[in-house]
């Protein structure tokens, strides 16, 4: 029961960063949604991290570098010389949806893995 509810806390923060994701597409303050996503963001990756080091993940180092990939790139996306035209947002917005896809069906797929086939609490 208690590996399923490790993995609740992350369902749920995958659907807000998706939600915030789409935000971006009709904001009228770009910069301001982009900002929560970061935050809210590098909130999520930290707890992950934390969580894994806590159960000895054993794919820690690989996890945390696609994290620091990440971070990277949306860094890059908000830099403030960049243009938030509308074709600019639906591209950031389609990258982003799609980088936040790949990672929750594949990465965090093989943790979600690892804890229920662990003896992991």
């Amino acid at each position: 029961m208690e590996k399923t509810s490790d993995l609740i806390w992350q369902d749920a923060q995958h659907q807000v960063l998706f939600e915030l994701i789409d935000l971006i597409k009709t904001a009228t303050n770009t910069y301001e949604v982009y900002n929560r996503l970061k935050h809210y963001m590098e909130n999520h990756f930290s707890l992950e991290e934390l969580y894994m080091e806590r159960i000895q993940y054993p794919h820690i180092k690989a996890h945390i570098a696609a994290h620091n990939k990440f971070r990277d790139e949306l860094e890059q996306m908000l830099e403030p010389h960049a243009g938030f035209d509308d074709d600019t947002k639906h591209s950031v917005s389609l990258f982003l949806k799609e980088w936040l896809t790949r990672h929750v069906l594949g990465i965090d797929k093989d943790l979600e893995k690892f804890i229920l086939d662990s003896n992991v609490k």
